[in-house]
Protein backbone atom coordinates (compact mmCIF):
# COMPACT_ATOMS: atom_id res chain seq x y z
CA UNK A 1 0.00 0.00 0.00
CA UNK A 2 0.85 3.80 -0.60
CA UNK A 3 1.18 5.83 2.03
CA UNK A 4 -2.08 8.77 1.07
CA UNK A 5 0.28 11.64 0.62
CA UNK A 6 1.81 9.96 -2.62
CA UNK A 7 -0.82 9.99 -5.76
CA UNK A 8 1.76 8.27 -8.51
CA UNK A 9 2.65 5.26 -6.38
CA UNK A 10 -0.22 2.71 -7.70
CA UNK A 11 0.98 3.73 -11.08
CA UNK A 12 4.16 3.08 -9.85
CA UNK A 13 3.77 0.08 -8.48
CA UNK A 14 1.35 -0.98 -11.53
CA UNK A 15 4.37 -0.37 -13.55
CA UNK A 16 6.74 -2.23 -11.78
CA UNK A 17 4.35 -5.17 -11.71
CA UNK A 18 3.99 -5.03 -15.09
CA UNK A 19 7.76 -4.92 -16.07
CA UNK A 20 8.40 -8.25 -13.81
CA UNK A 21 5.87 -9.99 -15.90
CA UNK A 22 7.42 -8.85 -18.78
CA UNK A 23 10.99 -10.15 -17.72
CA UNK A 24 9.26 -13.42 -16.05
CA UNK A 25 7.64 -13.98 -19.90
CA UNK A 26 11.01 -13.13 -21.29
CA UNK A 27 13.08 -15.43 -19.31
CA UNK A 28 11.02 -18.03 -20.01
CA UNK A 29 11.14 -17.63 -23.65
CA UNK A 30 14.71 -18.01 -23.30
CA UNK A 31 14.16 -21.04 -21.22
CA UNK A 32 12.15 -22.77 -24.00
CA UNK A 33 14.07 -21.66 -26.92
CA UNK A 34 16.97 -23.52 -25.60
CA UNK A 35 15.21 -26.84 -24.34
CA UNK A 36 13.44 -26.97 -27.71
CA UNK A 37 15.47 -29.64 -30.27
CA UNK A 38 13.72 -31.14 -33.36
CA UNK A 39 14.57 -34.32 -35.28
CA UNK A 40 15.03 -34.30 -39.10
CA UNK A 41 15.23 -37.54 -40.68
CA UNK A 42 16.24 -37.15 -44.62
CA UNK A 43 16.07 -40.78 -46.50
CA UNK A 44 16.91 -41.24 -50.35
CA UNK A 45 15.92 -43.50 -52.86
CA UNK A 46 18.01 -43.71 -56.02
CA UNK A 47 15.85 -44.99 -58.68
CA UNK A 48 17.87 -47.70 -61.28
CA UNK A 49 18.44 -46.26 -64.51
CA UNK A 50 20.21 -47.37 -67.81
CA UNK A 51 21.39 -45.35 -70.39
CA UNK A 52 22.14 -47.21 -74.10
CA UNK A 53 24.30 -45.90 -76.90
CA UNK A 54 23.46 -47.61 -80.54
CA UNK A 55 27.06 -46.85 -81.95
CA UNK A 56 26.31 -48.99 -84.98
CA UNK A 57 23.68 -51.08 -86.46
CA UNK A 58 23.37 -53.20 -89.63
CA UNK A 59 20.08 -51.77 -91.32
CA UNK A 60 19.79 -54.83 -93.78
CA UNK A 61 20.98 -58.38 -94.78
CA UNK A 62 22.25 -59.58 -98.52
CA UNK A 63 21.43 -63.36 -98.96
CA UNK A 64 23.04 -65.20 -101.57
CA UNK A 65 22.51 -68.16 -103.61
CA UNK A 66 25.86 -69.97 -101.42
CA UNK A 67 24.21 -68.72 -98.26
CA UNK A 68 20.86 -70.53 -98.83
CA UNK A 69 23.35 -73.35 -99.96
CA UNK A 70 24.96 -73.69 -96.34
CA UNK A 71 21.66 -73.27 -94.85
CA UNK A 72 22.83 -70.20 -92.93
CA UNK A 73 24.07 -66.60 -93.15
CA UNK A 74 26.81 -64.70 -90.34
CA UNK A 75 26.50 -61.14 -89.75
CA UNK A 76 29.91 -60.44 -87.81
CA UNK A 77 29.50 -57.29 -85.57
CA UNK A 78 26.01 -56.73 -86.51
CA UNK A 79 25.19 -54.32 -83.49
CA UNK A 80 27.35 -52.03 -81.38
CA UNK A 81 26.23 -50.55 -78.36
CA UNK A 82 27.60 -49.04 -75.30
CA UNK A 83 25.16 -49.82 -71.55
CA UNK A 84 25.62 -48.03 -68.63
CA UNK A 85 23.49 -48.82 -65.36
CA UNK A 86 23.01 -47.85 -61.49
CA UNK A 87 21.19 -50.99 -60.92
CA UNK A 88 23.28 -53.43 -58.79
CA UNK A 89 21.04 -56.71 -59.63
CA UNK A 90 22.20 -56.27 -63.39
CA UNK A 91 19.45 -55.77 -66.27
CA UNK A 92 17.32 -57.29 -69.15
CA UNK A 93 17.86 -57.13 -72.29
CA UNK A 94 14.91 -57.70 -75.15
CA UNK A 95 15.47 -58.72 -78.99
CA UNK A 96 12.66 -59.05 -81.19
CA UNK A 97 11.01 -58.36 -84.65
CA UNK A 98 10.29 -60.94 -87.43
CA UNK A 99 11.98 -63.89 -88.07
CA UNK A 100 10.77 -64.69 -91.58
CA UNK A 101 12.82 -65.26 -94.00
CA UNK A 102 14.66 -67.14 -90.84
CA UNK A 103 13.25 -69.95 -88.90
CA UNK A 104 16.13 -69.11 -86.00
CA UNK A 105 18.70 -66.68 -85.13
CA UNK A 106 21.76 -66.94 -82.90
CA UNK A 107 23.26 -64.38 -81.24
CA UNK A 108 26.91 -64.06 -79.84
CA UNK A 109 28.33 -61.21 -77.79
CA UNK A 110 26.00 -61.30 -74.62
CA UNK A 111 26.93 -62.78 -70.95
CA UNK A 112 26.04 -66.56 -72.47
CA UNK A 113 25.21 -66.90 -75.91
CA UNK A 114 21.00 -66.48 -77.11
CA UNK A 115 18.99 -68.16 -79.48
CA UNK A 116 15.75 -66.85 -81.15
CA UNK A 117 13.03 -69.69 -82.14
CA UNK A 118 10.19 -67.31 -82.01
CA UNK A 119 9.75 -63.45 -82.34
CA UNK A 120 11.09 -62.76 -79.00
CA UNK A 121 13.92 -63.44 -76.56
CA UNK A 122 15.14 -62.33 -73.63
CA UNK A 123 18.53 -62.50 -71.97
CA UNK A 124 20.00 -61.11 -68.37
CA UNK A 125 23.19 -59.01 -68.12
CA UNK A 126 24.94 -58.75 -64.86
CA UNK A 127 25.88 -55.24 -63.78
CA UNK A 128 29.23 -54.28 -64.30
CA UNK A 129 30.65 -51.25 -62.80
CA UNK A 130 31.00 -48.22 -65.81
CA UNK A 131 30.40 -48.76 -69.48
CA UNK A 132 29.88 -52.10 -71.12
CA UNK A 133 30.53 -52.17 -74.68
CA UNK A 134 28.60 -55.04 -76.51
CA UNK A 135 30.06 -56.35 -80.09
CA UNK A 136 27.37 -58.48 -80.98
CA UNK A 137 27.48 -60.95 -83.88
CA UNK A 138 24.51 -63.04 -85.28
CA UNK A 139 24.04 -66.41 -87.15
CA UNK A 140 20.84 -66.78 -89.14
CA UNK A 141 19.60 -69.86 -90.10
CA UNK A 142 17.62 -69.52 -92.40
CA UNK A 143 13.90 -71.00 -93.65
CA UNK A 144 13.49 -73.76 -96.38
CA UNK A 145 11.92 -71.55 -98.82
CA UNK A 146 13.89 -68.53 -98.59
CA UNK A 147 15.16 -66.73 -101.86
CA UNK A 148 18.27 -64.85 -102.41
CA UNK A 149 17.92 -60.92 -102.08
CA UNK A 150 18.36 -58.10 -99.53
CA UNK A 151 16.16 -57.81 -96.56
CA UNK A 152 15.43 -55.58 -93.78
CA UNK A 153 17.12 -56.25 -90.40
CA UNK A 154 14.76 -58.17 -88.57
CA UNK A 155 15.23 -57.61 -84.86
CA UNK A 156 15.08 -54.56 -82.15
CA UNK A 157 16.87 -54.52 -79.88
CA UNK A 158 15.53 -52.82 -76.23
CA UNK A 159 17.27 -52.73 -72.93
CA UNK A 160 15.39 -52.55 -69.25
CA UNK A 161 16.88 -52.18 -65.35
CA UNK A 162 16.99 -55.60 -64.10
Amino acid sequence: MCPPKLKWCGVGLAAFAAALVFHLFLSAQETFAVIKTARLTVTSRVLPYIQVNLISQVSEIQITEADIQRGYLDVPSASRLEVKTNSHSGYMMAFEGSLWPFKEVRIQGLASPLQLNSGQAVVFQPSVKGKVSMNLSYRFILSENTQPGSYAWPLSISVHPG
